[in-house]
């Protein structure tokens, strides 16, 4: 018996759905990246290391305060490795690559980096006494505050390296050991002693120089900034224009008594010193604060005291020949009787300053405007012509101006507290914020003067003429 045969069907075929394919091609698109990302961060934050030992591969290392002493680390890869105040004394690390290394504070005591690859290596404050670094290459490298003593140098780069504050007391170097011109001559100093050294306008600038020897050296103009001089020799030292700023003295350091008062005061940055009848000729007095300083009868002449800070200052019959007060703020400073023959006032300061009895020159260095307040302080109205002059923010207190043509003149800001201008032509004058307290104004022509901001009190106003509205009160 035939078994009866199910009717056959044809198979219908699917076909697939245009959302779901875009669907699944948006997702691989966007979850393969995430995958290999997730992937990548687990190999460098967890694999790398597993697989990965140091040594031999220390390359970016952290082994912050490691104890590597008297270790074996020849020939190895410290690329940028986080050495801070590890404990490297008597390691050898000959022909180590130590590229950008942080050896911050770290301890190298006796170490061997004979022949090492040091460029860009941090070395701030690191202990390398007695360290062998013959033919170690440290250019550009950071050696800041290093200690240096007795370590050798023989055929080492140190091309462009800072050795700002680094001891160099008995390093071992030599002909063929790279190093800046500026840093080969602190070695010198510090480690050939000789008198009457030659250092005129050296740049010693940061350097080291504590213990050494500079007996009636030439340093003029010589830059010792920042410099250590603790315990130097500087006595019959030619110190002329030399730059004491935040340089190290203590009492061990000989320096003549002039020039330890001009390092005082580079560095005291104090107000209201005492300094009257000082020496200070020759004297790099650059940026100096002497604010409300009282410099009567001082001598300053030849000082530099470019940028100085002499707001309010007694200069009164200081000799100020030759000085260089470029830029200087001589603001309300008292200049009268001092002699500034031959100074340069470049861009100074001169606000409200006290110009009368000053001594001026053809030689002086001073802005027209200043010249001619002090030709009409001290010399009177008829040496110039004054209806247009421009007088603003000068000092002219008590000055005789009695009937002076002073038409459209520019008194901006200017002090005339008790100036005697009676019967003066002040019309379309500009006085505004001008100090006419106690001034005498009696008969003044004042039509059109601008007097906004004007400070009137007991000023003499009778018979004045074109006074604004309001002005006298």
């Amino acid at each position: 018996m035939t078994r009866p045969v199910a009717p056959h069907h044809a198979q219908t075929q699917r076909t697939p759905d245009p959302v779901q394919r875009e669907r699944l091609l948006a997702m691989l698109i966007i979850g393969l990246p995430l995958l290999l990302l997730v992937a990548y961060f687990g190999y460098s934050l967890v694999l790398r290391d597993a697989w990965s030992t140091c040594p031999p591969d220390c390359q970016a290392a952290d082994l912050r305060a490691a104890d590597l002493r008297h270790t074996d680390q020849q020939g190895l890869d410290f690329r940028e490795a986080n050495l801070y105040g590890a404990n490297l004394e008597g390691a050898n690390f000959t022909e180590t690559n130590l590229l950008f290394a942080n050896l911050r504070t770290a301890n190298l005591y006796q170490a061997d980096l004979s022949r090492s690859n040091l460029r860009g290596a941090n070395l701030t404050a690191a202990n390398l006494q007695e360290t062998k670094l013959n033919k170690a290459d440290l250019g550009g490298a950071r050696l800041e505050g290093a200690d240096l003593r007795q370590a050798t140098l023989y055929g080492a780069n140190l091309a462009s390296a800072t050795l700002a504050q680094a001891n160099l007391q008995g390093a071992l170097l030599d002909e063929t050991t790279v190093l800046d011109p500026k840093w080969r001559l602190v070695w010198e100093i510090v480690n050939q002693p000789q008198t009457q050294r030659a250092l005129a306008g050296a740049d010693l600038a940061n350097a080291n120089l504590g213990g050494a020897s500079l007996q009636a050296a030439d340093l003029r103009n010589a830059n010792l900034s920042a410099a250590n001089l603790l315990g130097a020799d500087l006595s019959e030292a030619q110190l002329d224009d030399a730059y004491f700023l935040q340089t190290e003295i203590d009492d061990t350091t000989q320096l003549a008594p002039k020039w330890r008062r001009i390092w005082q005061i580079m560095n005291e940055n104090q107000p209201d010193q005492i300094l009257a009848g000082t020496d200070l000729s020759n004297a790099n007095l650059r940026t100096v604060y002497l604010r409300r300083a009282d410099l009567t009868a001082a001598n300053l002449t030849n000082a530099d005291l470019s940028e100085a800070d002499l707001h309010n200052a007694n200069l009164s019959n200081a000799t100020l020949q030759g000085a260089n007060l470029t830029e200087a703020s001589l603001r309300e400073a008292n200049l009268q009787g001092a002699d500034l023959s031959g100074a340069i006032l470049l861009n100074a300061d001169l606000t409200w300053a006290d110009l009368r009895q000053t001594k001026i020159d053809a030689a002086t260095q001073i802005s027209a405007r200043i010249r001619r307040i002090w030709t009409l302080v001290n010399e009177g109205p008829n040496s110039l012509e004054l209806a247009g002059i421009d007088l603003s923010w000068g000092n002219l207190a008590g000055i005789n101006l009695a009937g002076s043509n002073l038409r459209a003149s520019d008194l901006r800001s200017a002090r005339l507290e008790g100036a005697n201008l009676a019967n003066a032509d002040l019309s379309d004058a500009n006085l505004r914020d001008a100090d006419l307290t106690n001034a005498d104004l009696s008969g003044a022509n004042l039509t059109g003067a601008d007097l906004k901001n004007a400070d009137l009190t007991s000023a003499n106003l009778t018979g004045a003429i074109g006074l604004p509205a309001g002005a006298s009160e």
